[in-house]
């Protein structure tokens, strides 16, 4: 009996050593499994902000598109060669005599109609035989070819900048005219009116001319246009 009892009762110490070793994990320890979790949780949220930083690094800046450049760089020149134009036009207008400021006046039509025709030959032109012209080599026409490649380009110079600014300096160039003629009539505001619908009278009709020319003839006359931009400009042959 007493053996059996000692062995039940060596069991017995057995199985509570066993627990106690047991026990003795950090596994058993409930404030070590928090701390675990709480160190986890820390690391994942490391990981994701760091992830989140990489895939930022790694998106591409937004780049503005070459319509939004075009757009500022032209908005910028026609500033200030409105500005250089208008300042030129004011001076020889106001303190010259009055046939030089009416031949001013008509320089300024002219080039508002023949840079409008440009622009609409550039536009409607076939560039198929400028193509063949550029490689027999003929004069002005790599210039023609390079010209109708950026129509847009070019219709926006000629059109918008050169002609809408032509036909707004020439009409501050009739005011002045007017004002030579007229300076102490009381009627002077007529022959201002006066002034200002001839002057748009002929150059909205010129334009719309030329504007038919343009159209049937535009592979002559962006031929001109590339002979004589070739006199000042060569463009380079891609190897």
């Amino acid at each position: 009996m007493k053996q059996s009892a000692s062995g039940e009762w060596k069991s017995k110490e057995d199985n509570s050593l066993s627990d106690t070793v047991e026990c003795s994990d950090e596994s058993c320890n409930p404030e070590s499994n928090v701390k675990k979790e709480e160190v986890q949780t820390k690391d994942g949220v490391k990981d994701a902000k760091a992830k989140n930083e990489d895939k930022k690094k790694d998106k591409p800046r937004r780049k503005l598109s070459k319509g939004t450049v075009w757009t500022i760089k032209i908005t910028i020149i026609t500033l200030f060669l409105s500005f250089f134009v208008s300042f030129i036009t004011e001076i020889t207008s106001s303190k010259s005599n009055v046939i030089i400021s009416v031949l001013l006046l008509c320089l300024l039509i002219v080039i508002a109609i023949v840079f409008d025709a440009i622009g609409v030959a550039v536009t409607s032109c076939d560039p198929a035989p400028l193509l063949s012209m550029a490689a027999r080599k003929v004069a002005g026409a790599s210039v023609a070819v390079k010209l109708v490649k950026n129509a847009e380009k070019v219709a926006n110079i000629c059109n918008d900048v050169v002609g809408d600014m032509a036909g707004i300096i020439s009409g501050t160039c009739a005011a002045a005219i007017v004002l030579k003629f007229a300076a102490d009539n009381p009627n002077m505001y007529i022959f201002n009116i006066v002034m200002s619908s001839v002057v748009s009278a002929v150059t909205v009709g010129g334009k719309a001319f030329f504007k038919s020319i343009a159209i049937k003839n535009s592979k002559d006359m962006v031929m001109f246009a590339g002979r004589v931009l070739g006199v000042f400009y060569r463009p380079r042959n891609k190897k």
